[in-house]
């Protein structure tokens, strides 16, 4: 493990390892950038360092609950966790997360009581999956919801609304299938011994990972095929969608076991570039 929790900094490792940097990272930058997209430009005043300030800790937050609930299927299966090593006790953790998800609506709140509705919802979407909806063929739906309502959120942060939501409603939703199975990959193990029914779980390791390849492929063709019909520049959601069918390749020829990752960064191109492909509203 890349961290030694008997040395002060490993534990400081080990509890950054314990917010979930990599995806909370990526959430907020797409965040703050569809925000930059809406006004073609950077928002006036401090209104991105406001957008990171509430999407970060809100990931934060809805990373650590994550590892507090699945605690017990962690212990099984992937026992080099923070929580699992004891490097910070369950209530600990919960508290963290609570005062980190207050941090997060609070910042939202200086914006608007819309963004901090919205942003609430995004929470209690993660949330809602960590305490059970993750457990449930239903798994599947949190994740829709916030691929729905993030990029709602920023373009509300800056006084704008989204074009072409009916489409965007359709593609968040073959996108969250991708990741999530791909997210869930790790997980099946445990959740199966804990007796979980989550998509995923139903779906096997095999079954999973070739839908999260095809849903990814499948929401780049989507993108691509619609673009016309939303009077988008075609040459810039076709870079996006490149780049998720580069992300594909690497996964299925290259042999990752772990192609959540890949297809994440792929994944927040394609939604980056289709928005900023969308006609000023």
């Amino acid at each position: 493990m890349w961290w030694d929790e008997r040395r002060p900094a490993g534990r400081v490792r080990g509890l950054l390892f314990l917010l979930h940097p990599g995806p909370s990272l990526l959430v907020t930058a797409t965040f703050v950038a569809i925000g930059c997209l809406a006004v073609r430009g950077l928002p006036g005043g401090f209104r991105a360092l406001q957008l990171a300030g509430l999407m970060l800790p809100i990931q934060f937050a809805i990373g650590v609950s994550n590892d507090v609930c699945d605690l017990t299927a962690d212990a099984a299966t992937q026992p080099y966790k923070p929580l699992v090593r004891g490097m910070i006790g369950p209530r600990a953790a919960a508290a963290l997360a609570v005062g980190l998800a207050v941090v997060g609506l609070v910042v939202a709140a200086t914006i608007s009581l819309g963004v901090q509705a919205l942003a609430a919802g995004g929470l209690a979407a993660g949330l809602a999956y960590n305490l059970g909806l993750g457990r449930t063929p239903l798994s599947m739906l949190p994740w829709w919801a916030a691929f729905v309502l993030l990029p709602v959120a920023a373009y509300m942060a800056v006084a704008r609304s989204v074009p072409g939501i009916a489409v965007l409603v359709p593609l968040a939703g073959v996108l969250a299938l991708s990741l999530h199975c791909a997210n869930a990959l790790p997980d099946i193990p445990g959740d199966r011994a804990q007796s979980r029914r989550s998509l995923p779980v139903l779906l096997g390791i095999g079954g999973s990972r070739a839908v999260s390849l095809l849903a990814s492929l499948l929401a780049a063709i989507l993108a691509v095929v619609l673009s016309p019909v939303l009077g988008q520049d075609v040459a810039l959601v076709a870079a996006g969608a490149g780049c998720v069918g580069l992300a594909v390749a690497l996964c299925t020829f290259g042999g990752s076991s772990r192609p959540f990752p890949l297809l994440a960064v792929a994944g927040a191109a394609l939604a980056v570039t289709w928005l900023a492909a969308l006609p000023a509203a």
